[in-house]
Formats: structure tokens, C-alpha cells, sequence
């Protein structure tokens, strides 16, 4: 159960980490945004990169001591990009297989620990962890954002969860809304459209006289394969009115300006 899992940014820098951290945590199921010793200045910030997820950020327990803010949790899962010797190391999958397992057949209350920005967690710190976790990485760059650690981990407990944990939730694409149904235009309907289109193709130049004819039965003949609804004929004959009305616009300006010449014009005349 992923409400059991916590994470924990540890000295955290900048305000803007901490409030995709809490985005990160609501869009992965965690637990809790846990917050110790932070040293950033501006909570605005935070709130600005936490789109959705102010709850999380604004409800955050903040503690001063590290030891306060796990003291209650079973599993402390510390996450490096540095190995040490004697210590062993799991993979972040390998930790979420394992970490899912040992879920389904009790409450685990989980601390995922998440060091500073600048240098991450200390040895003192890791020294608290039960497990050591590294997210791979390309070597020419290997440690991440702080934000951008907190979503690959939550992600990888949410799809490994989701395999296993029986009250895991369904994840599904959010589905648009289905549009209201809309009975087959009518053969008059289709003639009015095919009318207005033409007035409208001739007015912007993209049809002649002498080839409108043939331009308007190809559109007729994909009209037909597409058979058309009621909604989608008025959307076309919309398009065609707006047409119309831009054409209408743009003579109306010539006019204008034609008028202001001419004047222009006659004035020049009279003062010579």
C-alpha cells in the first residue's frame, strides 16, 4: 500500500523542487510529502511548481531533525548515487519488486529519504538508512533532480504495485467527453452546405467560375464517403460564413481606403 510510504527531502535548497516533489508524490499514490530542515526562502515558489498537489505541499509535516521525522517508520530507504563498499545496493526496480512483495503481506510504514540538492544525503544520514537504492543513470550525468527522483521512484512503486497489491487503482488514460450524438445530415442540408461553400470559395479566390464546378463535386464526393452528421455540416458551413464575412471585411477596408485616396486627391487638385 502506497499510502504507507513517505517522502522525506532532507535539507532541501529550492522551493520549486519541493512543490513538484509534492506533485510527484499525488500523481504516484505516496503516502506523504515529509520536509526536514529545509532551507529555501520562498514557499511561493514552491506552491507556483505544485499545480494540483497544494494539499500535499500545504499539509507536509516539517521537522527540524532527522530522527524526528523516521523515528516511526520500519524500512528507511535511502537513496545515492554513490556505492559503498560495505554496504549492499539495490536498483530502483529491484527495490520496488521487493519493496511491493513484502507490502501484500503486511503494512510497511516506508521513509524514502532524498538528500540535498547540491550533495544529496551525508554518510551520518545514510548510516539511518535499511536500504540503499540508486536510481540508474547515464555515468556521464548520473545523479537527478531532486523533483525528477521523487517521480521515478513513486512511478516505479505505482507500476510495480500495480501488478501485485490488491487495492491498487486502476490506471487509465483519462477519457474526453463523448460528444452529443448527432442524427445523419439530410440531403437538404448537404445541398445548403455545398451552396454555401461555393459562395465561400469564390469570394476568397481559391475557386474561379470556370472551375468551381468541378472543385465543388469532389468536395460533394467526400461529403458523401464521410456521411456527414447534422453537427458536422453546421461546423463546415461555419467555417464558410466566416469565410464570407472576412471577404466582406477586407472590401470594406479597400473601400475605405480607396475613398481616402480619391479625397486625398481631389484636395491635392483644388489647393493646386
Amino acid at each position: 500500500m502506497l499510502q504507507d510510504c513517505a517522502a522525506v527531502l532532507v535539507g532541501p535548497m529550492f522551493g520549486g523542487n519541493v512543490g513538484a516533489a509534492a506533485r510527484a508524490v499525488k500523481n504516484t499514490g505516496l503516502g506523504e510529502l515529509v520536509i526536514v530542515a529545509p532551507s529555501y526562502p520562498d514557499h511561493e515558489e514552491a506552491l507556483k511548481f505544485c499545480h494540483g498537489a497544494e494539499d500535499v505541499l500545504e499539509q507536509a509535516p516539517r521537522h527540524d531533525d532527522l530522527i524526528e521525522a523516521i523515528g516511526s517508520r520500519q524500512r528507511v530507504v535511502g537513496f545515492t548515487a554513490r556505492g559503498r563498499r560495505r554496504r549492499a545496493m539495490q536498483s530502483l526496480r529491484a527495490f520496488a519488486a521487493d519493496w511491493v512483495t513484502q507490502a501484500r503481506e503486511k503494512s510497511v510504514p516506508t521513509a524514502l529519504l532524498f538528500g540535498r540538492e547540491r550533495d544529496g544525503l551525508s554518510n551520518e544520514e545514510l548510516d539511518l538508512c535499511t536500504d540503499l537504492v540508486w536510481i540508474p543513470a547515464h555515468p556521464d550525468h548520473p545523479s537527478y533532480n531532486l523533483a525528477q527522483a521523487v517521480l521515478l521512484v513513486g512511478y516505479e512503486l505505482f507500476t510495480a504495485g500495480l501488478e501485485v497489491l490488491d487495492d491498487a487503482p486502476r490506471a487509465r488514460p483519462r477519457m474526453t467527453r463523448t460528444p452529443r450524438r448527432s442524427p445523419p445530415a439530410s440531403a437538404a442540408e448537404l445541398h445548403d452546405l455545398s451552396t454555401h461553400l461555393r459562395q465561400a470559395f469564390l469570394g476568397i479566390g481559391y475557386a474561379y467560375p470556370h472551375t468551381v464546378n468541378r472543385l465543388m463535386r469532389s468536395y460533394q464526393e467526400m461529403f458523401s464517403r464521410a456521411r456527414l452528421h447534422q453537427r458536422e455540416a453546421k461546423m463546415i458551413r461555419g467555417l464558410a460564413h466566416q469565410m464570407l464575412w472576412a471577404v466582406e471585411q477586407i472590401d470594406r477596408a479597400n473601400a475605405a481606403d480607396r475613398s481616402r485616396t480619391e479625397r486625398t486627391k481631389t484636395d491635392d487638385d483644388t489647393s493646386g
